[in-house]
């Protein structure tokens, strides 16, 4: 036996026990408990020390193993919205840019709204706008404003978009999930196809996948009187729906608002300007009643001004408020969450904080330039950090903050386990992008646990009969040259679904359905090979040469008609989805293995028993 010989020995005998090796963990993952199976930390706690990570093994599809199917609404048109409220600002600023004063701009639906204190001021905007903003044209005009909108391919353009971005960040959350093989689609013109398989928690799964994600740094006015002003309002007219109770704490008595069962009363805190006012709301309908309250106090927002709302987390009831608290905002948003580019929970190891978990956000260079800006301005000042039109924290600007870097602290009214949680989930929506548009739960189907070992069952059993079939056929039809073509097909095997558990990939039915398929098509190769040998001794050649002369003729027509088969893998890798996709990879993983073991597994055991153990003869 030559050199060569040895090294191809040694070759194989490498690949079986890697992918032996990288099979560990799956065999451990379905000796798990159904319910714990998708708890990579319980499959981590039984592998043995020497086996690859919990992440490489095969998984379940949601035909197998059950999980949540979702149909997501993505609301284009309030994108379009959002989109020409952006402009507007845009608009403004670009007019002083150019040194036009008294420009002021505010969005009506799609169009933006442009008006100047003179005729000549706003004769020259239009002009300015018209010229760079070529996506949007003139709809009115008159001598006070005109109105600009965007044009019919912009709209088109930006409905399209919304829907692909929002396909974009859905899929970057649920990967951060570690949700596997989950499946993404666009589903007609505005919705969103969403499979997780094994996921069990449907009310989570809605709670992430529907957050907008709106991130947007606002100023806190404490300067402003607008609560105080409004509490004595009340206290004065006290309006329908309003009654008027008093409490005593401390020797000191105070009047209270109750706006039908919701207690609300008027707080001061300290702030760069003095003692600023807010109200607090208690009670979980507390949002909904300082909304109210604020319509009936008769009392004008300021300009350039609006309220936000923040939730005061419950002490006992997980993911619930006990109380809602305001706080008086500039309008103005000077910086979104389109600025951030990384977000992560982290840990406070400063004196005194205990290891307390916050959020660091990093900003991309237009943002930290922006930030570092708008910190230098507000010195002294809160800012509020706004996700989804709720207020997360307010914290004070103490000094100019460069480098682009910031971090949001989490409420102090949840144990250690609570803060970890919303800090991982506040990171992952964060990091994953803000969602373009709201979206909404249109459909929800939760697959059930008793269909998946059903399938399983039926699957398993297809797959068991299917090769025993072909392992038969093989044995009867070309005997001894049969067990070497069923050593190869066990080999096979073992390359495909160790190859499908290195790239962490799922089984689903159209998947086992490939699986059986590569086997048939690994037989072929071999049906090919000793057809040929069986054609060479029977010209009289020797075994050992009809071996040589049979594998070199079957060589190319084994190539070609793999080539082509490969061809239409990759096609379909390429433009399919969900379980086509499935179907793919297995596709293309056999026939390189089937390839591998038909053309050197089989021709390295005929040149052993040839050369190193003397046949002369064999049955092919």
């Amino acid at each position: 036996m030559d050199k060569i010989f040895y090294v191809k020995a040694a070759l194989i005998a490498l690949v079986a026990l890697i992918a032996v090796w990288l099979l560990v963990p799956t065999i451990y993952y379905f000796k798990l408990p159904a319910d714990e199976r998708n708890q990579p930390e319980k499959l981590e706690a039984v592998l043995p020390s020497w086996a690859p990570s919990a992440k490489v093994r095969l998984n379940l599809g949601l035909d197998l193993q059950g999980g949540i199917s979702l149909g997501l609404g993505v609301d284009t048109e309030s994108a379009l919205r959002s989109k020409a409220s952006r402009r507007a600002d845009e608009l403004k600023g670009f007019a002083e840019e150019k040194g036009i004063k008294g420009v002021t701009t505010s969005s009506e639906q799609y169009e933006v709204v442009v008006r100047a204190e003179t005729t000549a001021a706003l004769d020259e905007a239009k002009k300015v706008l018209l010229d760079f903003y070529r996506d949007m044209t003139l709809v009115t005009s008159d001598a006070q404003s005109f109105r600009l909108a965007f044009d019919e391919r912009e709209i088109a353009d930006a409905r399209v978009k919304a829907v692909d971005q929002a396909l974009k960040v859905i899929t970057n959350r649920v990967d951060r999930w570690g949700v596997t093989e989950p499946l993404i689609t666009k589903r007609g013109e505005n919705e969103i196809q969403v499979q997780l398989p094994g996921f069990k928690d449907p009310a989570r799964a809605k709670e992430l996948l529907g957050k907008t994600a709106q991130l947007e740094f606002k100023i806190v006015d404490d300067q402003g009187t607008f609560f105080a002003d409004l509490y004595s309002a009340l206290l004065d007219k006290q309006p329908e729906g309003v009654t008027i109770e008093t409490e005593s704490e401390g020797g000191q008595s105070s009047q209270v608002i109750v706006l039908r069962t919701t207690r609300i009363s008027l707080g001061t805190e300290p702030s760069g300007a003095g003692m600023t006012p807010y109200l607090v709301a208690m009670g979980e309908q507390g949002h909904e009643a300082l909304t109210e309250l604020v319509q009936k106090g008769g009392v004008s927002m300021p300009e350039g001004r609006e309220m936000g709302i923040e939730c005061i987390p419950s002490k006992y009831k997980k993911n619930s408020c006990e109380g809602y608290r305001t706080y008086l905002l500039h309008s103005k948003t000077e910086l979104t969450g389109e600025s951030v580019i990384d977000a992560r929970a982290l840990m406070d190891q400063s004196p005194g904080n205990g290891g307390r978990p916050y959020v660091s956000l990093n900003f991309d260079a237009n943002g930290a330039r922006d930030f570092e800006r708008i910190t230098g301005e507000n010195v002294g000042n809160r800012m509020a950090i706004v996700l989804d039109e709720t207020v997360n924290s307010a914290p004070v600007i103490q000094s100019r903050i460069g480098g682009g870097r910031a971090q949001i602290t989490l409420g102090s009214n949840k144990n250690y386990q609570e803060l970890v949680q919303e800090a991982n989930d506040l990171a992952l929506v964060l990091k994953a992008g803000a969602l373009p548009a709201p979206v909404t739960i249109g459909e929800e189907r939760t697959v059930g646990a008793s269909l998946g070992p059903e399938l399983i069952k039926r699957g398993s059993f297809a797959v068991a009969l299917g090769v025993l079939l072909v392992v038969l056929f093989v044995l009867v039809y070309y005997r001894a040259s049969g067990v070497i073509v069923n050593i190869a097909l066990a080999l096979n095997a073992l390359i495909v679904l160790a190859a499908m558990a290195a790239f962490n990939a799922t089984l689903t039915l159209p998947g086992i359905a490939g699986f059986v398929l590569t086997l048939g098509m690994a037989v072929d190769a071999n049906v090919l090979i000793n057809e040929r040998i069986r054609e060479e001794m029977k010209l009289g050649k020797t075994l050992r040469t009809a071996i040589e002369a049979g594998y070199d003729r079957a060589f190319w027509t084994i190539f070609d008609s793999n080539v082509t088969t490969l061809i239409a893998g990759f096609v379909l890798l390429n433009y399919g989805s969900g379980p086509v996709r499935g179907f793919a990879v297995m596709l293309i993983i056999g026939i390189l293995a089937s390839m591998f073991t038909a053309l050197v597994v089989t021709r390295l055991i005929f040149d052993w028993l040839v050369i190193g153990r003397g046949w002369k003869s064999i049955s092919v």
